[in-house]
């Protein structure tokens, strides 16, 4: 339940900042930024708009939707550590979709929030006089890379692990 809760909160935040982002975005936006952080691409309010509007409720949809039916799948296309071991008794399926289902939910608030952050940085960036991602958006997307890295990591070597019978 908690998942589901974080993931709901996490599109929460994303309308939000959309919405915020609609009221405050200038009329020209810098829609793409070079890897030291200047803006090298600019566009229209309503392409930022569009675009990051697309692009969260498009991940919103697959991870969160991939969650509502982990439980329909056949066991035969999810990828996990161990399959024939967590599908060899009721129990053990039941237990790896549930984690599946987390898993999914939150690696999808953890993206939805990165993209929410992204439009709050794009603002920012479109509303000052040097519109240029700040330090704390690469310092967040820096965080958001080494926390997947983490998950991944822990849900390889301990999550899925195979346990005594």
């Amino acid at each position: 339940m908690t998942a589901r809760l974080t993931f709901a909160a996490s599109v929460l935040s994303l309308a939000v900042a959309l919405v915020c982002a609609a009221f405050l975005l200038p009329a020209e936006v810098p829609l793409h930024f070079d890897g030291s952080g200047d803006p090298d691409r600019w566009g229209s309010r309503t392409e930022a708009l569009v675009t990051m509007g697309l692009v969260g409720g498009l991940l919103a949809l697959v991870l969160g939707g991939s969650a509502a039916l982990v439980d329909r799948m056949p066991p035969g296309v999810l990828n996990v550590p161990h399959r024939d071991w967590w599908t060899a008794t009721p129990e053990r399926e039941r237990r790896m979709r549930t984690m599946m289902r987390t898993d999914l939910l939150v690696i999808g608030a953890a993206t939805l929030l990165l993209v929410a952050l992204a439009v709050v940085a794009t603002t920012v960036a479109a509303r000052s006089d040097d519109p240029a991602l700040g330090p704390h958006f690469i310092v967040a997307f820096a965080g958001y890379l080494l926390f997947l890295t983490g998950w991944t990591v822990w849900s390889l070597r301990t999550r899925y692990r195979r346990t005594a019978p």
